[in-house]
């Protein structure tokens, strides 16, 4: 058993559900289960699953084949599903439905490879409203260029409803293939700043590695952007995730694991459970830990 729990998890099987981003990623295009996770001896208590499926119509049939799973060494405490929030207020009908799914804690609408637009869509706001007031928590995945439009997004959203429960992916995705640890690049540092000032918003310490150049890449290309997500959002608002299987691309869970321990190996016992457990135990409503 573990003090961590693993914030961002996806599992899939192309076999019976749809997932037509994986065509542009065959090394990881095959199924990837629950079996070939315990097989990674990954030490967490549990992990909080976020959807992968990218075809609507089987949003509900994925929550529902995740929260049926019943592995002695994946401990799945949360859900977090997949909604087609451009619909607007129509998505009310898709979110009742997926509330019926036991573990459900969030929604996330995929919107990073979306135009210019997007995310400032009158539709799409609206849709995020409905998740918020449905006592859901968002998950955002979006990139670095579109974080000026998310603030103002966010603006709206939570001027709508203050206590909207907001998670960043990745930082945001970073572009470190091109700026490796110049966090400056791009004006990501700053952008990501002013989204710090947004209360409930919360960011995932994820994904890093895949952001980079993936055959390449240096622990120093990701330890800054961890370092100034800590020093603007705080350990209690960041959260740790491994992003598997994805980050099998980018040198494996191991790697990056090993990049995240040593980028926070020097906070207080009580800031490195708060980034490893505790903040993603609040946020998703997760089990306690179990721990002696």
């Amino acid at each position: 058993m573990s003090d961590l729990i693993d914030a961002h998890l996806h599992l899939w099987n192309p076999k019976t559900l749809g997932y037509d981003w994986l065509s542009y990623v065959p090394a990881i295009a095959e199924t990837h289960d629950a079996d070939e996770w315990a097989a990674l001896n990954i030490p967490t208590e549990q992990a909080v699953f976020v959807q992968a499926s990218d075809n609507p119509a089987d949003a509900l049939k994925e929550a529902q084949w995740v929260a049926a799973i019943d592995h002695p060494t994946l401990n799945i405490g949360g859900i977090v599903a997949y909604a087609p929030l451009e619909k607007g207020s129509a998505v009310a009908e898709d979110i009742a439905a997926l509330k019926s799914v036991t573990k459900l804690r969030g929604i996330r609408r995929n919107v990073q490879g979306e135009p210019d637009g997007f995310l400032s869509a009158p539709a799409y706001i609206d849709g995020l409203t409905e998740v918020a007031r449905a006592g859901l928590s968002i998950d955002m995945c979006s990139k670095a260029h579109q974080m000026p439009e998310l603030i103002r997004t966010l603006n709206i959203l939570f001027d709508r409803v203050p206590e909207a429960i907001v998670i960043l992916d990745h930082l945001g995705k970073p572009d470190i293939k091109t700026h490796q640890g110049d966090i400056t690049g791009g004006d990501w540092a700053n952008h990501f700043k002013t989204l710090s000032g947004f209360p409930n918003l919360a960011t995932k310490i994820s994904g890093l590695s895949t952001e980079a150049d993936w055959g390449h890449w240096q622990p120093a290309h990701l330890t800054p952007y961890i370092h100034h997500a800590i020093d603007s959002f705080g350990p209690d608002r960041c959260l740790f995730g491994g992003d598997w299987p994805v980050v099998d691309l980018s040198g494996g869970y191991d790697r990056w694991l090993a990049v995240f321990d040593a980028a926070t190996s020097d906070l207080s016992p009580h800031d490195r459970a708060a980034i490893r457990s505790e903040t993603a135990r609040r946020l998703y409503r997760l089990p306690a830990s179990t721990l002696p």
